[in-house]
């Protein structure tokens, strides 16, 4: 993930080598912006759904794993729309800056809605907006109102978020020197972030009642995004670990590396009989 690399500007960040840049750790930027959009598209979905009072902190915990892995998706799209343009069209500038995340916003968008837009029109009506307790609803009352309500909140809205978020990032970490760090420590703090999620997102929630699905099902969401969590920061590590093995050894190489020797000139031509 975090070594991750698209085709970029030439002199994004106003180098004048003339030669590629490299934009490192899109994906993972993505991971991070996905996991905020669709959080807050979870905890919007907590507070307005009706009848769901036992395990109410859940459509946010769910909605940030789900971030989590449309973020992924939206980031591999934003790279592969990058690699489409040749770098031999950049142009250095204002503009390019400016073209670089409007390529890479529109990646994002295009990851982010393509999943949801495809549930939403091509799968099973869902009762999401209007009753938990509500059985799947006849086509004549699911489509038009319905359908493009919950499009627009729970797809469009967070898909556009994490284009933004996503594109935003990539710009930061393409002007950064330090730029191959975002790809093991945005991860990582996006994964600190969920192991914190369970605890914050039930403070104030009412406590899990009912039967033994109910609270088991709260229980699950808090599985499933401390196993998230920990997953991300198990990707961080190994990043940052292939990062500091692969970094060059520096003055011992010197040691390493014999000197060159010279050949010693023969004795006539040091004079010598």
């Amino acid at each position: 993930m975090g070594w991750t690399v698209s085709d970029a500007v030439r002199g994004l960040d106003g180098a004048a080598d003339g030669g590629r840049r490299w934009v490192v750790g899109v994906v993972p930027w993505g991971v991070a912006a996905g996991a905020v959009a669709w959080c807050l598209a979870g905890s919007w979905r907590a507070a307005h759904t009706r009848n769901y009072p036992w395990n109410v902190w859940t459509p946010v915990g769910y909605g940030a794993v789900k971030g989590v892995f449309l973020g992924l998706l939206a980031g591999w799209c934003a790279v592969v729309v990058l690699r489409f343009v040749r770098a031999d069209r950049w142009r250095a500038g204002g503009w390019a800056a400016a073209r670089f995340a409007g390529l890479v916003f529109a990646g994002g968008l295009l990851g982010g809605l393509v999943p949801g837009t495809l549930r939403d029109f091509l799968g099973e009506p869902q009762p999401r907006t209007l009753y938990y307790f509500d059985g799947p609803r006849p086509e004549s009352e699911w489509y038009w109102g319905p359908l493009l309500a919950e499009w627009l909140t729970y797809t469009v809205l967070p898909a556009f978020g994490c284009a933004v978020l996503l594109a935003v990032g990539a710009v930061v970490s393409a002007r950064s020197s330090r730029r191959d760090r975002f790809g093991w420590a945005v991860p990582a703090l996006v994964g600190v972030g969920l192991l914190f999620l369970p605890d914050w997102a039930a403070s104030g929630a009412p406590e899990p009642v009912g039967n033994g699905d109910h609270v088991n099902e709260s229980a699950g969401a808090g599985l499933v995004v401390l196993a998230t969590g920990l997953g991300l920061l198990l990707s961080a590590w190994v990043v940052r670990s292939r990062r500091g093995s692969g970094r060059p050894v520096g003055p011992r190489a010197a040691v390493l590396t014999p000197p060159r020797s010279s050949p010693t000139p023969p004795r006539s031509a040091r004079g010598g009989g």
